[in-house]
């Protein structure tokens, strides 16, 4: 799954994740059910880092609400992006673009064995962002099964925790340990490495 990224900046990414916020923090809020946070606390919520106990959503597509479960992702194949949600509030951490993951599926006997300590039923999880240059790693390498930085074609290999490949980048994606809950993923411990690039 390859996804269209303007290589040369980064405001159309901006632009867009405002646009999911509200969409997102908006549909969520209309849930039967769902207590309303004031503002400011619910903005506190969606800024904070992703936390153990956290479920996962897409953070695309029509169905942002449901849960993700290994059947959500299509095994072997490119990365999906995906938000974590708080489970008290139901709030979707999407106040920062740091908190956006980017989620694989893999037999876990492919995975390295740090690999399958951090995974969930052959699910692993890293930040979608570059540790380059911050872009959002969207690229799709098939023939290698590696995940590529349009930006400056930075590579890293989901099945070895987010290794770096190839550069300019040299430090691997910060990844989530996950873990299952009631049949659905969840954020077993926070990340492993700090999110964001380091020549933004």
């Amino acid at each position: 799954m390859k996804k269209n990224s303007d290589s040369s900046q980064s405001s159309p990414v901006l632009c867009r994740f405002q646009v999911d916020r509200r969409t997102v923090l908006g549909g969520m809020a209309g849930l039967a059910g769902l207590s309303v946070l004031p503002a400011s606390a619910q903005d506190d919520i969606a800024t904070a880092p992703p936390a153990p106990g956290d479920y996962l959503v897409f953070a695309g597509g029509e169905d942002r609400t449901t849960p993700l479960t290994p059947d959500s992702l299509v095994p072997n194949a490119g990365q999906v992006q995906a938000w974590p949600v708080d489970p008290a509030t139901d709030t979707v951490r999407n106040g920062t673009l740091y908190n956006l993951l980017v989620l694989t599926r893999w037999d876990p006997a492919v995975l390295s064995p740090e690999g399958q300590e951090y995974a969930a039923e052959g699910v692993v999880a890293q930040t979608a962002i570059c540790t380059h240059a911050a872009c959002e790693v969207t690229d799709w390498i098939a023939d290698s099964f590696h995940m590529e930085c349009p930006c400056h074609f930075s590579r890293f290999d989901p099945r070895q925790n987010g290794a770096v490949i190839q550069g300019p980048a040299t430090r691997k994606l910060p990844a989530l340990a996950l873990a299952m809950e009631d049949g659905r993923i969840v954020v077993k411990a926070p990340f492993d490495g700090r999110v964001g690039g380091d020549t933004a």
